[in-house]
């Protein structure tokens, strides 16, 4: 989809301290060969008493006071995690619009997995297209804590804890948001649930969350690893083909390339093959190394870096894909205006 007269008018992190592999290593907690393949130097990790909530709700009032407009000028808020805020029951979308001031607009949470801030990109520019509206913010991440979650060996790659906000306007801002695509494959969806039952209450749930348990209860249900691998690529093929032939772009014009925090084998092999690409370092690799997988934060994280480092340059294309349990997969393509 091509998008007219839609900007990034600001961006804004929030990260919690880097903890360096060294200690986990050591410890035993964290595998050897795992990070041998995987390449992290450390990961964000959050104190004790955080909450989701607040952390959107700091990410959002940032990216909100780096643009031009106040909370009166919102007319929807997006609230992208993985798992949830904590209270079963409760639209956590509405606290962060009552942190920010919001009296109006909508608000609510988005769950896309890790493609969760892609998608309420996408969501939040088709809700622009609304005659009279100005402005969407979508702020996304999440928590990984123990012992609810072992962000060591819960999958093939790491998790870090910290949450990413922007603005999208219908007017100025650094980048103008070009093309946007989505694409998704279900019969994927018992990658993330393997044979975990299905219901409201279960008292008797297995902490620590065991991605690669679940992963493998999928593989023995009966699809071929070749078959599985050869639907994962598909989808990064399809989404980024589609904006790049809307736009008339092409990968060789594409200055940043931002992608999930998926650890250098897996970005590879999900991201980065499926393009027909090889070379890592054309991506925010050195800065996804530092804070590990995000959650849906990953993408707004990374443009965010970008634009604070001074790494962004008029007329410059920016590529961001993600990818997310389900299977989904989003793509959007930013030029960027003045800085």
């Amino acid at each position: 989809m091509i998008w007219n007269d839609l900007s990034i008018a600001a961006t804004a992190s929030w990260l919690p301290p880097a903890v360096g592999v060294e200690e986990p290593l050591a410890s035993g907690a964290y595998d050897p060969e795992d990070a041998e393949r995987q390449d992290y130097t450390s990961v964000t990790v959050a104190g004790p008493g955080e909450n989701v909530a607040d952390m959107w709700s700091r990410a959002a009032r940032l990216a909100l006071s780096r643009s031009d407009f106040d909370v009166d000028g919102v007319d929807l808020l997006l609230c992208a995690g993985t798992f949830g805020a904590g209270v079963d029951g409760w639209n956590a979308a509405a606290y962060v619009q009552r942190e920010l001031g919001m009296t109006g607009g909508l608000a609510v949470e988005v769950r896309g997995g890790s493609n969760g801030g892609l998608a309420a990109l996408e969501l939040a520019a088709s809700f622009l297209t609304r005659p009279g509206a100005n402005a969407a913010v979508i702020t996304a991440g999440d928590l990984f804590p123990a012992p609810y979650f072992d962000r060591w060996r819960a999958e093939r790659f790491l998790f870090g804890d910290g949450c990413a906000a922007a603005v999208l306007s219908t007017g100025e801002g650094y980048a103008r948001l070009v093309a946007t695509a989505s694409t998704s494959d279900p019969s994927l969806e018992a990658m993330h649930r393997g044979d975990t039952p299905i219901g409201p209450f279960d008292p008797d749930k297995k902490f620590p969350i065991d991605l690669r348990e679940r992963a493998k209860e999928f593989q023995a249900g009966g699809m071929a690893k070749e078959e599985i691998f050869k639907r994962l690529s598909a989808g990064p093929r399809v989404v980024v083909r589609q904006v790049l032939a809307e736009s008339g772009v092409t990968l060789d014009e594409i200055e940043h390339m931002i992608v999930p925090h998926f650890g250098r084998t897996i970005t590879m092999l999900q991201c980065l093959f499926p393009l027909g690409l090889r070379d890592i370092e054309r991506t925010t690799w050195d800065f996804a190394r530092s804070t590990g997988h995000l959650g849906p934060a990953d993408q707004l994280a990374a443009l965010n870096h970008l634009h604070e480092n001074g790494q962004l340059k008029h007329g410059q294309y920016v590529l961001m894909l993600g990818v997310g349990a389900g299977f989904s997969w989003s793509s959007a393509l930013l030029q960027i205006a003045d800085i």
